[in-house]
């Protein structure tokens, strides 16, 4: 988790002011109550609003570095990172894919949902899939050199959002915040890429 905290930072650090401003309004919308801290329940709430209810809540856990019960901004922004670009869960396990996984090429290939597997998972056969060949994702990364420049496609990196859930109740602040920095990133995208 680390690792993505520190890419979270990064992205952050070498946003524009505008994008960086908002990456702020969007904590202080989460911050529902104010005190400068998102507590488990602001979590869970934006990830239901937000159609992120597959993740798990106990990824909360792993996000908070200090172990202090909540969320700062760079806490915030490192979930932000990971719900944006990861969304790549062991099909084993169901834990988040931190560092080296393994993915099944022919799924890749297809342009379809990849079948991602943590390490363990994948040495130990956890799993009941339709195609053998995996690959590590860095090997897969650089199997693909040779492509013509310019191919890359930020968006079919970027982890798909569910549909918002209608039946929780929506805060009109932190979803306007929300979607305020999701445009950001997607306006950024055109001139750097930037995925914060």
């Amino acid at each position: 988790m680390e690792e993505f905290h520190e890419v979270a930072i990064a992205y952050y650090n070498n946003a524009p002011r505008n994008l960086q401003r908002l990456a702020w309004s969007f904590f202080l919308a989460l911050d529902s109550d104010g005190d400068g801290q998102i507590s488990y329940m602001e979590y869970i709430n934006f990830l239901r609003q937000c159609g992120y209810g597959w993740i798990s809540s106990n990824f909360f856990k792993d996000l908070d570095r200090n172990r202090d019960g909540c969320l700062g901004f760079w806490e915030v922004l490192t979930l932000y990172y990971v719900i944006k670009t990861r969304g790549l869960w062991c099909q084993g396990c169901q834990t988040c894919l931190v560092g080296v996984y393994f993915t099944c090429v022919s799924c890749f290939d297809s342009g379809s949902r990849t079948y991602d597997l943590c390490p363990t998972c994948y040495k130990q056969k956890k799993f009941s899939h339709n195609h053998t060949n995996f690959m590590d994702n860095h090997l897969l990364l650089r199997s693909k050199r040779g492509l013509p420049p310019g191919t890359a496609n930020i968006n079919l990196a970027l982890a798909p959002r569910s549909a918002i859930n209608a039946s929780a109740a929506v805060d009109d602040d932190l979803m306007q915040a929300f979607q305020a920095l999701e445009t950001g990133v997607t306006a950024g995208k055109t001139s750097t890429c930037i995925v914060m």
